[in-house]
């Protein structure tokens, strides 16, 4: 899994997304991604990413 932002600052916050386990926005984290399916570099229309959150208030982690 790579992690572009650097899981945990403040550069991956996102704000305004919030938890579906605990529902608080401003508290959730991108901590990465995954190419499940294709190739990112490509503007190939069947890439398929996965993207990885955390929330920091109830500790729940999630993909979309």
């Amino acid at each position: 899994m790579a992690n572009f932002e650097g899981q945990g600052s403040e550069h991956s916050r996102r704000g305004s997304k919030k938890c579906p386990n605990c529902k608080k926005a401003g508290k959730v984290y991108y901590t990465g991604s995954e190419v499940t399916h294709g190739n990112p570099y490509t503007p190939a229309a069947d890439t398929e990413v996965d993207h990885y959150f955390r929330c920091e208030n109830c500790d729940h982690s999630w993909r979309e």
